[in-house]
């Protein structure tokens, strides 16, 4: 991966402004640690050359095409050809690259006169404020607080239908603005893909992460947080990048064993609800085009339960929700994300055909009517790797869920923690519960508090006891 730090030569996009000097670079390819390099580049009215300088050789700017603030040239490293798209601004320049083996991965250079002082603003810690950009396809908020403690907190969000944009004039809330209260810097990516997107936010997030550090140094301490779909990103970065974090807060994240989570509660739902009101959302492996999370098609599915009562009690003595309202919200989401993971794994992820359904008013009837399905072995690859734990911690993890979660069942959380002692054991893992019904709802305050029992965790070496989060 050396190769990639040659695409580093960006040269800087604009006619408003000479490019001509030495440029310090900062490669980041992706799943790969930040490279060092540098840049002396050449520019005559509209052309530029120059070379680029790595640790593995030099090799010179080809192919260059200046549309300020755009600009876009290859680099040839040995054999190696690589492409790069970079735009420029003031004294830096910022790109991204692609090279061989499918090579690819972001970079940020500065004219030398500014590295100097972006260094010399290290040594005394980064300024307060607010930054917004785009890391690939990301976007991202970096908040740093006048208080500033030298310990950064990455932040990964739940299910959002597209990618998340930040407004760098909107004040934090919440969490966010009781973290920075506390003097940690926050990070936080909109990942690259709206839906599903555990694979986009484990790479995106930890782009983000390198980037920081890049840029503002190398925290004292880093945690990492999230909830719902941002707990499973955040426990998937625990587990996978032990080295990048000193521990995780995860909150109401589906977390126990992938397959059976998925398997037991998203799927056989729609299985069973499949059963009792056929072809209302398609099937569960062919959902209906038009569904959506839109009040409309929700209310639609709410009407057609209760147009069948005794068929809405049963499912609902089946699956435990509490309402029709509830029945139908819980089950056009379980919906679209079965469609999501069909699309991106490229098949069902499920199978069935041995399942025995238990817990409706006649378990014999509904175990001869439900369909059965055959799962893809890609498909099933996919959920493996985005993502199936592997109960396997090297630092402290605190996983926070309510006692009633419609969405993601309690029991699934248990479930990991089950899977660490059939590991051989779980001295890194603590289960907490807040008393409350309802997806991720927790308080600010039960948020904090569970934060700053990770951080005494962490650094005092104080196990917190399981048990109900104050």
């Amino acid at each position: 991966m050396r190769l990639l730090a040659a695409l580093f030569l960006f040269a800087f996009p604009g006619l408003a402004a000479d490019l001509s000097g030495k440029w310090d670079v900062t490669a980041s390819p992706a799943g790969k640690a930040p490279m060092n390099l540098d840049a002396v580049l050449k520019q005559v009215g509209t052309d530029l050359s120059g070379t680029v300088n790595s640790m593995i050789g030099s090799g010179p700017v080809k192919n260059a095409v200046l549309r300020s603030p755009d600009l876009t040239f290859q680099f040839m490293l040995g054999k190696y050809l690589f492409d790069v798209k970079a735009v420029a601004g003031g004294d830096e320049i910022k790109g991204t690259f692609t090279g061989p083996r499918n090579m690819q991965g972001t970079f940020l250079a500065r004219r030398a006169m500014m590295a100097a002082a972006a260094a010399a603003a290290k040594s005394t810690g980064p300024a307060e404020g607010v930054e917004v950009g785009k890391l690939g396809e990301a976007e991202y908020r970096i908040d740093i607080p006048k208080n500033y403690n030298g310990s950064l907190v990455v932040y990964c969000h739940g299910y959002s239908a597209t990618p998340d944009k930040f407004d760098k004039s909107k004040e934090p809330a919440g969490l966010m603005k009781e973290l920075l209260a506390l003097g940690y810097a926050v990070a936080q990516s909109g990942y690259s893909a709206g839906g599903w997107a555990v694979k986009e936010g484990m790479e995106d997030t930890e782009a983000l992460r390198k980037f920081f550090i890049s840029k503002y140094g190398k925290p004292k301490r880093t945690f990492v947080t999230g909830h719902s779909m941002g707990g499973t990103i955040t426990l998937a970065l625990a587990e996978t990048q032990p080295e990048a974090y000193d521990a995780a807060l995860q909150m109401c994240g589906p977390i126990g064993p992938t397959q059976t989570m998925f398997q037991k509660r998203l799927f056989d739902t729609l299985v069973v609800y499949d059963y009792y009101f056929p072809d209302i959302i398609g099937t569960p492996v062919a959902i209906a085009e038009d569904l959506s999370l839109e009040q409309e098609f929700l209310e639609r599915i709410e009407k057609e339960a209760m147009n069948f009562p005794n068929h809405l009690a049963a499912f609902q003595k089946w699956s435990g929700l509490q309402s029709e309202t509830e029945v139908a919200r819980v089950v056009a989401f379980y919906a679209l994300i079965q469609k999501e993971l069909m699309t991106r794994a490229g098949g069902n992820a499920f199978d069935n055909r041995n399942t025995l359904y238990q817990g409706s008013p006649d378990d014999g009837l509904l175990n001869r009517g439900v369909k059965r399905y055959t799962a893809d072995p890609k498909a099933v690859e996919y959920l493996r790797k985005y993502y199936t734990p592997k109960a396997d911690l090297k630092m402290p993890v605190l996983s926070l869920h309510t006692v009633y979660d419609p969405l993601v069942p309690a029991w699934q959380a248990n479930a990991y923690g089950d899977m660490l002692q059939l590991n051989g054991g779980d001295a890194y893992y603590v289960q907490r519960f807040v008393s409350r019904s309802g997806h991720c709802k927790f308080t600010p305050t039960e948020t904090i508090h569970a934060f700053q029992d990770l951080v005494t965790w962490k650094e005092q070496g104080k196990r917190p006891e399981a048990g109900e989060q104050k």
